[in-house]
């Protein structure tokens, strides 16, 4: 990992990495899991990531596809495709 990476992070999950260079601060990362997992009818959602995000194990710097997979497997989310509707499990 190049030193500039870690040394200029932000601590804990006050924000999510794209790349080496570019972030999502946790709020705009929270609104961007609602969206493409299609989340925004389900009631008190904002709180219930944010609770669940406490209890992320890894260490900063934490990348997107990181959270977005431990979120999903641990709260049972998927991925919404942006074309198609949210299709039912065979």
């Amino acid at each position: 990992m190049r030193d500039d990476y870690a040394i200029n992070q932000v601590g804990g999950l006050a924000c999510v990495y794209l790349s080496t260079t570019e972030h999502f601060q946790l709020d705009c990362f929270i609104s961007q899991y609602i969206q493409t997992r299609n989340l925004r009818l389900i009631a008190d959602i904002n709180n219930l990531l944010r609770s669940t995000l406490e209890g992320y194990p890894g260490k900063p710097p934490v990348m997107v596809n990181e959270l977005n997979a431990w979120i999903d497997k641990t709260l049972g989310y998927r991925a919404a495709h942006p074309d198609f509707g949210q299709l039912d499990d065979v």
